[in-house]
């Protein structure tokens, strides 16, 4: 086996770009679902022969042999703890504003952790060096200077469709008149109010940034690799390409520079494996078909509120078909006889089983590229992040139905399922939008793959870089065109008008001249 896998490696080094490059893959924030994202694209890397330096804090469990891993956790498992043990229900009634903040503190105490390693810091020494850097795009803005000290091409990732500073990196335009905040729930058609909403926010994140969170990342970078090493921002603009976990199927369309790439759901793929033998008989079972529920690797089962747990119980109860609910703990309580509970779901497989009928989730961004990749209709109970943009464009788009958190009922659920089950047109668009979605001219991950390697051909790809880099945001905007402009307008209608009222004085003077002239 060990030397069919030499053969192998053997092999794909001579493809495509026909030299393999040495890679450093940065992922530090302690996120599960992210490196679902990322490990699919720097796994496809590894398989192309490319050798791989990976720091993060989940790593491969049967990485190739070209492929190095730096493992974070124990230094940043108690933040992941942290995190997962809150109770994360408590967040789908906070306030928006409080969104920025809390990613800032996050963002502080990860990177200073992060590049504080010792094997992170033992890797800053390395003098083979990189060909190429790939970082993620979320909190991490101090890493973006291991390209500069690699004196290597960057490479921007992001596990979803990218926040408003993704665009930022390479003059990608995204009007707030169309193009939402991820954290805000509005679609690409908002109102007035949305519109004046999302801008708003928009700024107040981007000026927040100037003060509070670009200072101490701008710290942290000083730090560990020096005075003179650009700032943060212009590391962002450094980037030579952008990657984001994006597609038209399941979000508008939008224009894109070309070296904006979408790669939506490049980690969704057709079963690979088996399904336990319980949950295949549970599904195979399921003569009125099943429903699968999960919310996701953040948010546990068991910490489903008691009111809206019981509700959830009493519906399912009174349904025909089988429930497979993805629950942290043996047995739920008063659990009805057509529910089958398990701490862990191999999901792909399971959205792929023919009789499958709704997925009920919490509306991430994966589950729902997942579900569409099947074609499998959605009821979503988003919390926070961007569940509730996800789920809002799925309702509006016709293949999912939203359930808030406060308004869980035992009605509430089993309308919402008896829908989604029952309307034609829900299962109809989401087979359509399945449709959509698998037409591509490549598979998503063949296209990071793609690109990927194309700057690393090409020495960075800096022909590919936008002009709108070299703006600021008064020229990016006209400001200064449509200051002079107005100047313009102003004095050519201001001069008719001054000369209309001089001449009208003078012509008043003249009859106020001849008419005393008459009285005496």
């Amino acid at each position: 086996m060990r030397v069919r896998g030499l053969v192998l490696a053997c092999f794909l080094l001579c493809l495509g770009t026909g030299e393999a490059a040495r890679i450093l893959g940065f992922f530090p924030v302690p996120g599960k679902s992210h490196m679902i994202v990322f490990s699919a694209l720097t796994r496809a890397l590894a398989e192309r022969g490319h050798e791989l330096v990976i720091v993060s804090t989940f790593p491969l469990k049967d990485p190739p042999a070209n492929y190095t891993d730096i493992n974070l956790w124990d230094s940043l498992k108690e933040i992941y703890y942290k995190i997962v043990n809150v109770n994360l229900y408590d967040f789908a009634d906070e306030s928006v504003i409080a969104v920025p903040i809390m990613y800032w503190i996050q963002a502080r105490t990860v990177m200073n952790i992060a590049l504080n390693e010792p094997e992170v810091q033992k890797l800053l020494k390395d003098e083979r060096g990189f060909d190429l850097v790939i970082a993620e795009d979320f909190l991490s803005e101090s890493t973006f200077a291991l390209s500069h000290h690699f004196k290597a091409p960057l490479v921007l990732i992001s596990s979803m469709g990218g926040f408003q500073w993704t665009n930022y990196a390479v003059g990608n335009p995204a009007s707030t008149s169309y193009v939402t905040n991820s954290m805000l729930p509005y679609t690409a058609k908002m109102t007035f109010w949305e519109r004046l909403v999302n801008t708003a926010f928009n700024l107040y994140w981007d000026i927040g940034s100037e003060l509070f969170y670009f200072p101490f990342q701008e710290s942290i970078k000083r730090d560990v690799f020096g005075p003179d090493v650009p700032h943060v921002k212009d590391l962002r603009r450094t980037a030579s390409l952008v990657l984001t976990n994006n597609h038209y199927a399941f979000n508008q369309p939008r224009p894109l520079v070309p070296n904006f790439v979408e790669v939506g759901g490049m980690h969704v793929k057709p079963p690979s494996k088996p399904l336990p033998k319980d949950i295949k008989e549970w599904l195979d079972g399921g003569k009125d078909g099943v429903i699968y529920f999960s919310m996701g690797s953040n948010l546990q089962g068991n910490l489903f509120p008691e009111d809206k747990r019981k509700a959830l119980v009493q519906a399912f109860a009174e349904l025909p078909q089988r429930i497979l609910w993805k629950w942290e703990s043996e047995s739920i309580p008063e659990q009805p006889k057509n529910v089958k509970v398990a701490s862990w779901m191999p999901q792909q497989e399971i959205l792929a089983h023919p009789n499958i009928k709704v997925f009920i989730t919490h509306g991430g961004l994966l589950g729902a590229q997942e579900a569409m990749y099947h074609g499998v209709p959605l009821i979503g109970i988003p919390i926070f992040g961007d569940q509730r943009l996800n789920v809002n464009r799925a309702a509006i788009s016709g293949y999912a139905l939203r359930l808030d958190l406060n308004n869980i009922t035992k009605e509430s659920v089993l309308w919402a399922v008896n829908t989604a089950i029952h309307d034609k047109s829900i299962s109809n668009e989401a087979k359509r939008r399945s449709r959509i979605f698998h037409d591509q001219p490549e598979k998503p991950l063949d296209r990071a793959v793609f690109w990927v390697e194309y700057v690393l051909r090409h020495d960075g790809a800096n022909h590919l870089r936008s002009a709108a880099l070299d703006l600021n945001c008064f020229q990016l905007a006209l400001l200064d065109v449509y200051a002079v402009l107005f100047v313009i307008v102003g004095i050519s209608v201001s001069i008719p008008v001054l000369l209309f009222k001089k001449l009208c004085c003078k012509k008043k003077q003249v009859t106020i001249k001849s008419s005393n002239k008459k009285k005496q």
